[in-house]
């Protein structure tokens, strides 16, 4: 077991003492959740709770959303909290509260298993594949959105031909091997689809939509990262059987064609698992990540195939010792959302071999897009305020690129910087278990757009493992709240699962302390220093407020961060007044969306499955009529309270 290892780790007695504590708590847990199941210190129950059904909506309570509602944004019953500038074991980014017991997290729909099977009959020359509609196959049907369904469509739809395919998929088998049947796995960046043999085999057929970035360079450098990772990783990634990363093919399309994975997704079998069962699961993705972060690259960017690549583009070769046979190199790092930049690979993508070179990119590829769409911009800052401009916002960048180079050069900075290879998406739907025992682990999978960048960008709690919002880093054990005997029954369920989930987080934080030391020191590193690596872009609906309290922030720290030399810029009053002011809208709306994101079980896009579109589309009416009636009542003009509601109807 990995926590062996530990005592032989200098200075880990608090760590030793609270994985000791959390032993002794999980038989609390373990208790509370099988009320059932028979378990003594000898032997921990095999009983689980009852999986929770998927997409049920939150009950509704009378009154109870319109005060969440104003309270989500009335000023006159919510003040912001200050910030506070200590060091947080988590970038905002990468966190993510608990949702109320009474409701459900809606599963990563780039994952999703609820598969559409296609009508596929043998013929003798050739699979001929009948959707239920011509174009299901290469449209999305799995989900709806609430707002900007059009484009989100759009960015989800690629043709292709499926008889080719299908034909080239048989062909890696033999000569008589004919495809049988697609199923139709639906994913939020690939059309993937599962092609069975008439023997009996089994592959995964990806083909890259347009919302997952250039696609030449999105295929190529997947295949070479699952080759790459298939030669130097214990836990196994699919196979890369047949590729192309040039549309001008048979298939029309670029595609990968790889193994299936055996086994079944952990998100099947999570809920049903029992405590230890998520604890040897944990063991295994800290294992795997100590394994990643030990490879050490000589710049940041994407790999790819060296024979793949030409004169395409500048590139670096892997040190023998990570690559004897010379296959790989870094290349330009590979970007989802570069739609807005036009599919433009040809701004500073890379690859960079310093830490300043890659964090001066970032800034760059930003006012280069306000150069050239300064209108589209300040469409943009409008959603949130028509108190914003672009000037400002450039004027904010500028300042950004010219505090990097000494924050690149930070001693905190710079050990907790070198290029890593890492699974940013690690959800249960990625991670494939044993049908026979859910703590084997027989494969992990989309490692699409996986990245060569910075340790401290990088490193991250899972996304499974993702902490309660009021979550303490550190030794100290997760508890209940103090005055858990005065809530509600509801409320104390609600605690009860925080507690579970903090614990199965802290869990992961102290193994990673005792296995991954590095690791955990850059996810600890002080947010004030990985704050301007990651805030050059609007937030939020438009809002420049994150990038500006990044700023200020560390320039009215400079000195006792030890960063070298004065602070190239300082705000004026004028300017800090404003920002006092926009500061407690941007915190109400954050607040807002989570409660609307939380009723509607849906996400920042609005995604809703397509078995839940009637109710959740009815209930999102609902609660805007609620929303602009309660605002009305504060003198709120019906224009002005639609365009704040995240998921207005009809939008």
């Amino acid at each position: 077991m990995i926590v062996a290892n530990l005592g032989h780790v200098p200075g880990v007695n608090g760590l030793l003492a609270t994985l000791q504590t959390l032993e002794l708590l999980l038989w609390d847990l373990i208790s509370c959740s099988h009320d059932q199941a028979a378990a003594t210190r000898g032997h921990l129950g095999t009983a689980s709770t009852p999986a929770p059904t998927k997409y049920q909506l939150p009950a509704s309570c009378a009154g109870t959303e319109q005060i969440m509602l104003k309270q989500a944004f009335s000023r006159s019953l919510l003040r912001p909290k200050p910030r506070h500038s200590s060091p947080r074991l988590l970038p905002r980014w990468r966190w993510a509260g608990s949702l109320p017991l009474n409701s459900i997290s809606v599963t990563p729909r780039r994952t999703l298993h609820l598969t559409m099977s296609v009508n596929a009959p043998a013929t003798a020359g050739n699979t001929v594949v009948r959707a239920r509609e011509p174009d299901d196959l290469f449209r999305y049907t799995s989900g709806r959105w609430l707002i900007d369904e059009e484009s989100q469509l759009a960015q989800r739809y690629v043709k292709f031909n499926i008889d080719n395919l299908c034909r080239l998929a048989a062909s890696l088998f033999s000569e008589e091997t004919k495809c049988v049947r697609v199923d139709k796995i639906e994913g939020n960046y690939n059309k993937a689809l599962l092609l069975t043999m008439n023997d009996g085999n089994e592959v995964i057929a990806k083909i890259p939509c347009p919302n997952a970035g250039p696609p030449w360079y999105t295929t190529a450098s997947e295949v070479a990262t699952l080759k790459f990772l298939q030669s130097c990783m214990t836990i196994r990634v699919p196979k890369v059987l047949a590729w192309s990363a040039d549309s001008e093919n048979a298939v029309g399309a670029e595609y990968i064609i790889m193994e299936k994975i055996p086994g079944v997704a952990l998100s099947e079998r999570w809920e049903t698992m029992n405590t230890m069962q998520h604890y040897k699961i944990i063991e295994r993705i800290v294992e795997m990540e100590k394994e990643l972060g030990s490879l050490e690259f000589p710049a940041y960017g994407s790999l790819y195939l060296r024979d793949s690549v030409s004169d395409r583009f500048r590139c670096y070769p892997l040190p023998p010792a990570l690559d004897p046979d010379g296959l790989f190199c870094i290349g330009p790092a590979l970007k989802r959302g570069l739609e807005r930049e036009g599919s433009n690979m040809s701004l500073d993508m890379g690859p960079w071999t310093s830490l300043t070179d890659f964090a001066l990119s970032i800034p760059r590829r930003e006012l280069n897009f306000v150069a050239n769409s300064p209108a589209e911009i300040q469409r943009d800052l409008n959603l949130f305020s028509e108190n914003q401009s672009v000037d400002e916002y450039r004027a904010l960048l500028e300042k950004a690129s010219s505090i990097l180079p000494a924050v690149s050069r930070h001693p905190r900075v710079a050990e907790v910087s070198g290029p890593v290879l890492w699974h940013t998406d690690l959800h249960l739907g990625n991670i494939f278990v044993s049908s026979d025992d859910p703590t084997i682990i027989e494969g992990i999978i989309d490692w699409q757009s996986s990245r060569l960048y910075p340790l401290f960008i990088q490193a991250r709690f899972p996304d499974f493992l993702r902490p309660p919002k009021d979550y303490t880093p550190g030794t100290q054990v997760p508890t209940l709240p103090e005055n858990f005997d005065e809530l509600s029954p509801e409320q104390q369920e609600e605690a009860k699962t925080n507690q579970e989930l903090a614990t199965r987080s802290k869990y992961y934080e102290m193994l990673t302390l005792g296995n991954n030391r590095h690791v955990y020191h850059a996810m600890e590193l002080d947010r004030r220093l990985w704050e301007p690596f990651t805030c050059c872009q609007l937030f939020f609906n438009g809002s420049m407020v994150p990038l500006r309290s990044s700023l200020i922030r560390i320039s009215e720290d400079w000195a006792g961060l030890g960063l070298a030399g004065d602070c190239p810029f300082a705000f004026t009053k004028e300017e800090l007044e404003k920002h006092k002011e926009q500061m407690p809208e941007y915190e109400d709306r954050v607040i807002l969306w989570d409660v609307a994101k939380s009723q509607l079980c849906t996400d920042d896009a609005g995604w809703v499955p397509v078995e839940r579109w009637e109710i959740t589309s009815k209930r999102n009416k609902e609660l805007f009529d609620m929303f602009v009636e309660s605002l009305g009542q504060e003198g709120v003009s019906p224009e002005v309270a639609t365009k704040k509601w995240p998921f207005p109807p009809g939008v």
